[in-house]
């Protein structure tokens, strides 16, 4: 079944519940909307790879490392957005197609890194490079490149306040 595009909804909130037609309800709307439309782009261009969602944050965070592109599984856990069950599964699943390796941890016994194998750095690259083209063709579909860089600026300038920055993500 089709979802009601976020114009209908919009009218639906604007007719029933006006009250609610503000412009930071609108906002979070939108970019509720637009993460799903991102989101499902995503899958399927990962999909192509034989990846999940999870799967490819996990691979290009790793990548986004300095060599040895390596990290412990709770700094991994950290800096993407899955469960820590979910990474468990991730992980075993990374391992096993031989994009990841497990090895000691000589500063803690008790843990392993996680890191990425050659074949792992080749398809976050190849995968990423998909990844952003196809983000460059969605925004571009429907923003001018000034736009985008305007909405670059105040979406990173608000998710900065919200976490508590001051600054140092700017653009």
């Amino acid at each position: 079944m089709q979802k009601l595009t976020i114009a209908e909804i919009l009218a639906d909130i604007r007719r029933n519940w006006p009250e609610q037609d503000t412009p930071s309800a609108t906002t979070v709307l939108a970019l509720i909307r637009l993460n799903d439309l991102v989101i499902a782009a995503y899958k399927e261009t990962l999909a192509g790879f034989g990846l999940t969602q999870a799967g490819f944050e996990a691979l290009v965070t790793l990548r986004g490392q300095a060599a040895p592109h390596r990290l412990t599984p709770t700094e991994l856990y950290r800096s993407i957005l899955i469960t820590s069950g979910g990474m468990t599964k991730v992980l075993k699943g990374l391992e096993l197609d031989g994009l990841v390796t497990r090895p000691d941890n000589p500063a803690d016994q008790r843990s392993r890194f996680v890191q990425l194998t050659p074949k792992g750095r080749a398809l976050a690259e190849t995968s990423m490079e998909a990844v952003s083209q196809q983000e460059q063709e969605m925004l571009e579909s429907a923003l001018s490149p000034q736009q985008i860089e305007q909405l670059s600026r105040v979406l990173l300038r608000t998710v900065n306040k919200l976490e508590g920055g001051e600054g140092g993500c700017e653009q």
